[in-house]
């Protein structure tokens, strides 16, 4: 489910690598050798370079969405097959569209499939 709530939860977990050894020492450094650090909206320097990480937080950073990107693509769920059921589709995407003709008019055809299946069909 892709409630608020669980994507709070996963926004969570996500920061939790990143925000477990702040560079505080870096932080101060920039922060004394820049005169306008603090911005505002009145600022001449308003969408300045502001902050800048260090090379080794960068490079943690991509490690965990690599790390991100190979979980994803491992992730596959396997849906399954029901081998009694009968077969009236050509390939997968026929099956599919046969499924959402099922779900939409299926209650309106029942008895003229079951006439055509039983050979009584006019």
């Amino acid at each position: 489910m892709f409630n608020q709530d669980s994507l709070h939860k996963a926004h969570k977990k996500r920061i939790k690598i990143a925000l477990s050894n702040p560079d505080i020492e870096s932080y101060e450094k920039q922060k004394e050798e820049e005169e306008d650090f603090y911005r505002d909206s009145n600022s001449l320097a308003a969408g300045g370079i502001g902050f800048q990480p260090t090379e080794k937080k960068l490079d943690c950073m991509v490690n965990d969405l690599l790390d991100a990107a190979d979980r994803r693509a491992k992730f596959s769920r396997r849906r399954a097959e029901i081998v009694e059921a009968d077969v009236d589709y050509i390939n997968d995407r026929n099956k599919h569209f046969n499924k959402k003709i099922e779900r939409a008019f299926g209650d309106y055809t029942k008895v003229i499939k079951e006439n055509l299946e039983r050979g009584t069909a006019l």
